[in-house]
């Protein structure tokens, strides 16, 4: 459990905040709020680190390892058991459309040899760069494998360099760079780059799989060698037994696809894309990977979405992600290794965004000053991107084209597929917090309501909103209710205010669906500001599961926009006399055997050893590159993972 990732960016945090999980994790190491620069001995930036408006602000460090045991302990509450060593040895999909289960998954248990055939509706592939999934898929791999290789070292350092616990990037004109991150408990973790010297050596003597150097053909000393070498004139020395040593080398690399022709198999995590460290993609972008597939996919599992209007979003929107997570990692990389000159990765489907602005970087010409320009230059550019609030643009059903660009009158001034803001709200007369805290879970999409006082021309419009958005013909009703939309109203009042503000029958349905939160901060700070929303005219923006704007509109069109937005990937209820809640979903089906009022997931294994999966998993653990597949035994639902 020890090694891998090291820290956590602030969007991941807010997700896992959604889930349930992110008090455990941040409070676990140490904020990254401090960056020192140096180059041949010289300081070149000492100052505080970028930080985001997320309440989490910045990088958290905290190791992978803790990170899966977090995961794993929550997954065994909601009866969910990891089991190791488990792989895919194989899978058919059927092209009849009319199978339940279209999937057939030959699982192997490694330790035991046992061999089991799971049906189900969908499959991921999380399983590492070496995908087994991905290569049945017949899916390239396209990219580039640099000559670039890391020595990691995590340990206590005994050193004259004066910040040894900030997070720092060392660099050496003749010897390549070193990168510092504060770890826990007084360790660091130090990342150098190796001479290419010392790797033509190993290239000869040793063969490489999957980006690693065999560990016994280098040592941790030769590595601290090289690592006083670019620190020089500063010495550093092991104080403690390593807690981890490993030797990286640099691929860069993005699955030409993330989802099969039939969007029955889809990838995830190092499977899908490989990259450097710089920005702490790996372990972050795997968060981001599953929270936007596993959403899909439960409605789509479901029968609530339509799965070729809801998919294919999946693989436009993480891809060029992940291609752009390649660009910019990837310049910052060749920029510490003193490597401008190693192309970047050539990519497909990268964006004339993507492909340009790297470009704008200022030319390296050795001087102080260049290296301050290009510093300046590529932190403008992309430190929200790497703090994960910022992703590339993408226009799908998702994300329809932005209502009223250019327009002085927009609804709001966020565009459709940007981060919905989270800022600080007023729940009750004693509590605060943010509005993130009433836009949990993973499977419902928020709607949210700005009503301003409730006085004048806004309370008319939100009315409407109220009796034909929010009536019995209505999106609301038409969708799902509340088990599909979590209705957030914000009104600019304090709690003592708002049940004479909500009185009368044309605001009835706000107060049976709605929750209410208080916007009660001054003008240039309360949340209408946040969102760049007219208190006179009031706003409807809704948010998809995985915190991202999808539309917007004014009160008194809300019906019609959101009807036609939701419409264009969900599916229209039949029946809306009986809403269905998630309650209801979860009790057991065809007979199961429902644990305590908890849905048996898969049924019944059957005599020919194949286990039908109800529900898909929507979980996994990010950064973590598993073959998992949700299994059941007892009613107390298992995914099998392979890896140690």
């Amino acid at each position: 459990m020890a090694g891998r990732a090291d820290a956590i960016q602030p969007r991941s945090l807010e997700f896992l905040h959604s889930w349930g999980l992110a008090q455990e994790i941040h409070d676990e190491g140490p904020l990254i709020d401090h960056t020192a620069m140096y180059k041949d001995g010289e300081k070149m930036i000492y100052g505080r680190t970028f930080t985001s408006d997320s309440r989490y602000r910045g990088l958290h460090v905290i190791s992978q390892g803790q990170v899966e045991r977090i995961y794993i302990r929550d997954l065994l509450r909601h009866r969910v058991l990891v089991e190791r060593s488990s792989v895919v040895d194989g899978f058919e999909t059927e092209s009849d459309s009319s199978s339940s289960y279209p999937v057939r998954a030959r699982v192997k248990n490694m330790k035991t040899g046992q061999e089991e055939t799971i049906e189900a509706k969908f499959l991921i592939g999380a399983e590492g760069a070496a995908s087994g999934l991905r290569k049945q898929l017949g899916i390239p791999f396209d990219g580039t494998t640099t000559d670039i290789h890391w020595g990691i070292m995590d340990c206590k350092f005994e050193t004259d360099y004066p910040y040894i616990t900030t997070f720092g990037v060392f660099m050496n004109s003749e010897h390549g760079g070193c990168i510092m991150v504060p770890r826990e408990d007084g360790y660091t973790r130090i990342y150098t780059k190796l001479s290419a010297e010392r790797v033509a050596e190993l290239a000869k003597d040793h063969r490489e799989a999957g980006g690693r150097v065999d560990v016994h053909s280098i040592t941790a000393e030769e590595v601290l060698e090289q690592t006083n070498k670019v620190f020089a004139p500063y010495k550093v020395s092991f104080a403690s037994p390593l807690s981890w040593f490993a030797v990286w080398k640099i691929s860069e690399r993005v699955a030409r696809s993330f989802s099969s022709p039939d969007l029955r198999v889809h990838l995830g995590g190092d499977a899908a894309h490989v990259h450097s460290v710089l920005g702490a993609f790996g372990l972050n972008s795997s968060v981001y990977d599953a929270s936007n597939l596993a959403w899909k996919l439960g409605l789509c599992a479901r029968d609530l979405a339509t799965p070729s209007s809801l998919l294919p979003s999946y693989d436009l929107e993480r891809r060029l992600f992940a291609n752009r997570v390649i660009r910019a990692s990837g310049a910052y990389l060749r920029f510490i290794c003193g490597t401008s000159d190693l192309p970047l990765a050539q990519l497909r489907g990268t964006g004339d965004d993507l492909e340009s602005y790297m470009d704008d970087l200022p030319a390296l010409d050795g001087t102080r000053e260049g290296d301050m320009r290009w510093c300046s230059a590529f932190f403008a550019h992309n430190a929200s991107f790497l703090l994960g609030v910022d992703v590339p643009d993408t226009v799908s059903a998702l994300c329809p084209p932005t209502r009223g660009l250019g327009d002085k009158q927009r609804p709001i001034a966020i565009d459709n597929g940007k981060r919905a803001p989270s800022p600080r709200v007023c729940f009750a007369e004693s509590a605060t917090g943010y509005l993130y805290d009433k836009m949990t879970g993973a499977a419902r999409f928020h709607i949210l309501l700005f009503g301003s006082d409730l006085q004048g021309p806004v309370r008319a419009r939100v009315a409407h909103f109220s009796q034909r958005a929010l009536g019995p013909t209505g999106f609301f009703a038409n969708f799902g209710a509340g088990a599909m939309f979590n209705v957030v109203l914000v009104l600019k009042c304090l709690p003592w205010e708002k049940e004479a503000l909500l009185q009368g029958d044309d605001l009835r349905n706000l107060r049976q669906y709605a929750t209410v939160v208080y916007d009660d901060r001054s003008p240039e700070e309360d949340a209408a500001y946040w969102y760049g929303i007219n208190h006179a005219r009031g706003a409807v923006v809704a948010v998809r599961p995985d915190l991202w704007v999808g539309t917007s509109c004014w009160p008194e069109e809300g019906d019609e926009v959101l009807n036609e937005y939701f419409g264009a990937f969900l599916v229209e209820r039949k029946d809306k006399t009986g809403f269905m809640s998630y309650a209801a979903a979860e009790k057991p089906v065809n007979g199961g055997n429902g644990v305590n009022g908890v849905k048996e997931m898969n049924g019944t294994n059957n005599t020919n050893n194949t286990n039908h999966l109800k529900t898909p998993s929507p979980l996994r653990l990010p950064g973590y590159e598993p073959n998992c597949e949700l299994k059941v035994a007892n009613g107390v639902g298992r995914i099998g993972c392979s890896g140690a």
